[in-house]
């Protein structure tokens, strides 16, 4: 039976943070654990997480050093365990209360043990409006993520074995991706649900931070992919006219 361990980064977001609790706790498919790591919220959540009292939730609340510093503490408790990990950090949720059990069905009637199992998803506006977005497949990595990252479910033996780096701000999930799938096959280790697993709320996601994540982007398929400068360069200048042209569309309205 496959094991999940659902790791949630949390600072100061008590309603995103109980908006994800409640996603976990209405999963019909029970085996897993809420790895829950706050970095000592000061807006009640270090509080309210206290009084959880959950057999699967394992819960602690202390300082870090930002986003991924906290992201590698989740990373390094829920990949000690047999089976998979899913980062799923507060104000994410799943798509409904049956994504985990899809996951695990899928796990366990694929022919061989996959290493990276991922999925659909949809995106959430600040009106609530949701967008389905496909999953891509995973022969072009190079061209960015694949999918959300909550829709992402990495092997804990590979797992332990990657972190997020610190030298990418904005950008370290895509480089711990590219990390993770060096030296695997495609064809027996990934495996691509073609079902929403999450919903993703873009509520907050700033402009300057989209561009500066593309410079770090253009970075990764430099120094860790080992594209030529052109070929790396040449896809900064894709995706920069790319995002710019979907801001410009949604300022007109279309």
């Amino acid at each position: 039976m496959t094991q999940f361990s659902i790791v949630t980064i949390n600072w100061n977001n008590l309603a995103g943070l109980k908006q994800t609790y409640q996603s976990v706790a209405a999963q019909t498919y029970r085996n897993f654990r809420w790895i829950v790591v706050d970095g000592a919220s000061t807006d009640g959540g270090a509080e309210w997480l206290a009084t959880i009292d959950e057999p699967y939730a394992e819960i602690t609340s202390e300082r870090d050093k930002g986003l991924y510093d906290a992201m590698n503490k989740g990373l390094i408790k829920g990949s000690a365990t047999e089976g998979y990990t899913l980062f799923l950090n507060s104000g994410d949720f799943f798509y409904d209360e049956h994504v985990l059990q899809k996951v695990a069905d899928a796990i366990e009637q694929a022919p061989g043990k996959p290493r990276y199992v991922y999925g659909d998803y949809y995106l959430q506006n600040a009106e609530g409006r949701l967008t389905p977005q496909k999953a891509k497949k995973i022969e072009h990595l190079v061209l960015g993520m694949p999918s959300s990252h909550q829709a992402m479910y990495f092997e804990n033996e590979r797992l332990r074995n990657v972190r997020f780096r610190d030298d990418f701000k904005l950008s370290a999930d895509y480089c711990m991706i590219v990390e993770f799938l060096q030296g695997q096959d495609h064809q027996r280790d990934v495996l691509k649900i073609d079902s929403p697993l999450c919903i993703f709320d873009t509520t907050g996601v700033s402009t300057s931070r989209r561009f500066d994540a593309l410079k770090e982007d253009m970075r990764i398929r430099r120094e860790v992919m080992k594209l030529s400068p052109l070929h790396s360069i040449s896809l900064y200048v894709l995706h920069y006219v790319h995002t710019h042209s979907k801001l410009l569309k949604a300022a007109l309205g279309k």
